[in-house]
């Protein structure tokens, strides 16, 4: 039976979800998104419900109108950027929300998803991370190959979108890049989505002039936070920085981003070119 799609919830990059009747709601994926990646996500969100990471149970694919689709329960709170949004007193709360999440799900311990150091390793050789030469990959596959191994579950996609008050609690949602591993390097990725990604799809000059600077003021009390929580170092988080831009580019690719991402790689790199 095909499932009526309710009211749309939310829009993003790769899915839009709309609600579905029972409490729950659809996440249907764009037509570019690949299938395999889908299963994926129910995968992880699986494991991730199993582990208490999140409280929010997948239920799989479900059939809809206009595409592919997989259930998930319904989340009865707000986003905290939308917390946020409502009161900008409320800001240096969130961020400090935010950082107890992730420290939260960083006390897990787990050998279900793939290293994260793999997962950067199998992009080297995909379209986005092209523009490198022969040399600079070489170097990065030494690069990754350095890094410590860790048991921690890793988001990789963790800021406050993804946060929502939920249930007395906190849920996190989107747990489609799912990896296993340093939480620095985790802690890394949510760094750079606060400081070099790409604000929101459509931003005016004056809306990423504004958001720009409240991002930035929450992401610095994330961090903050984060490290008071737990000791982590800032150079146990900078060892990470080269890795996240690597996953940004070559999971999502966004155009606005590639040369910035790119820049960065190299110069975490230092890597001579042979004389000619």
């Amino acid at each position: 039976m095909i499932a009526q799609l309710g009211a749309l919830v939310a829009n993003g990059r790769t899915a839009d979800v709309y609600a579905l009747k029972g409490g729950r709601v659809a996440k249907r994926y764009h037509d570019d998104w690949p299938d395999h990646l889908i299963d994926r996500e129910i995968g992880d969100s699986q494991t991730a419900y199993d582990l208490a990471l999140t409280p929010i149970r997948c239920h799989g694919r479900v059939e809809v109108e206009g595409g592919r689709a997989v259930a998930f329960d319904r989340i009865d709170g707000l986003a905290l950027t939308t917390v946020a949004e409502k009161n900008v007193l409320r800001m240096g709360r969130v961020a400090r929300a935010l950082a107890a999440e992730h420290a939260r799900i960083h006390r897990a311990r787990t050998d279900a998803f793939v290293d994260v150091r793999t997962v950067a390793a199998d992009l080297i050789d995909t379209p986005p991370l092209a523009p490198l030469t022969p040399a600079e990959k070489a170097a990065l596959r030494d690069h990754l190959a350095s890094l410590p191994r860790g048991d921690r579950p890793l988001h990789l996609d963790f800021h406050p979108m993804n946060v929502f008050e939920h249930a007395g609690g906190r849920a996190t949602i989107d747990w489609q890049s799912t990896a296993v591993g340093d939480p620095a390097a985790d802690v890394a990725m949510t760094r750079l989505l606060f400081t070099e990604a790409e604000l929101f799809p459509g931003a005016s000059k004056l809306q990423q002039l504004v958001y720009g600077a409240a991002r930035g003021a929450m992401g610095r009390g994330y961090l903050r936070e984060y490290q008071t929580l737990t000791g982590m170092t800032t150079a146990a988080i900078d060892r990470w920085a080269t890795t996240a831009r690597v996953l940004r580019l070559g999971l999502l690719d966004i155009a606005s981003e590639r040369e910035t991402l790119l820049r960065g790689i190299r110069n975490g790199l230092h890597v001579e070119e042979p004389a000619r």
